[in-house]
């Protein structure tokens, strides 16, 4: 109920924008599938930027905003600057190597083993209390750096995953999925048990699907 009547007394000048932009990096991630070339990966990393990044910080744009669409794009623009400034060790770690199931799956144990970790519990949390002081766009900045600290690994895992599903239907749900799974971190819901339990079925299903798929077919270049 809270979140609701937040999102009712943003400022409709931000509300409507966003969710359209939001759309749009959906739609853009649904039909980019070449991540080699600098220029279509720039493109996929931006539209990720925006499609799943914005829907996990609503509640700090609000509370940068009070009220005021300039300071909410403010905030939002410092915010989605670390995201784009990301994309560069990401595209460096994508395209470093050749992502059969075995290493998509080192991936995913290893976003598990971070997940698990006390240490990134406390950046999610920190995501949701970061004080804010000065101005919208430095606060932006702030919740950006913890934001990728705590996102980056399963982020990695996610988006080299969908670089290998076929057509684009799954690439996005599985998208979504993390999306949502992202979201309900910055809730009081996800206790550090609730992302434990998490932590420890994204090893388990990477050491299933290795087992199942065999570890060298599949790769990302061309996909």
């Amino acid at each position: 109920m809270a979140m609701t009547s937040a999102v009712r007394s943003a400022p409709a000048a931000v509300i409507v924008p966003s969710i359209v932009l939001v759309g749009v990096g959906w739609v853009v991630l649904a039909v980019t599938r070449d991540h080699s070339a600098v220029g279509s990966f720039a493109l996929m990393w931006i539209a990720m930027s925006v499609a799943m990044m914005i829907p996990t910080t609503v509640r700090p744009m609000l509370r940068a905003s009070d009220g005021s669409a300039p300071r909410a794009w403010a905030f939002l623009g410092g915010f989605l600057l670390i995201w784009f400034a990301a994309g560069v060790p990401a595209y460096l770690v994508m395209n470093a190597i050749t992502w059969t199931p075995f290493w998509i799956a080192v991936a995913w144990i290893a976003a598990g083993l971070y997940q698990v970790m006390p240490v990134m519990h406390r950046l999610v949390r920190s995501c949701s209390s970061v004080p804010y002081e000065g101005s919208p766009g430095r606060y932006g900045v702030r919740q950006g750096v913890r934001c990728v600290a705590s996102c980056s690994p399963v982020m990695l895992a996610a988006m080299v995953t969908a670089m290998v599903l076929p057509g684009f239907a799954l690439p996005v749900l599985l998208l979504l999925a993390l999306t949502v799974l992202l979201c309900w971190e910055r809730t009081p819901a996800a206790t550090h048990q609730a992302m434990v339990a998490v932590g420890m079925g994204m090893i388990m299903l990477a050491v299933v699907g290795v087992m199942l798929l065999g570890g060298g077919a599949g790769h990302v270049h061309g996909g």
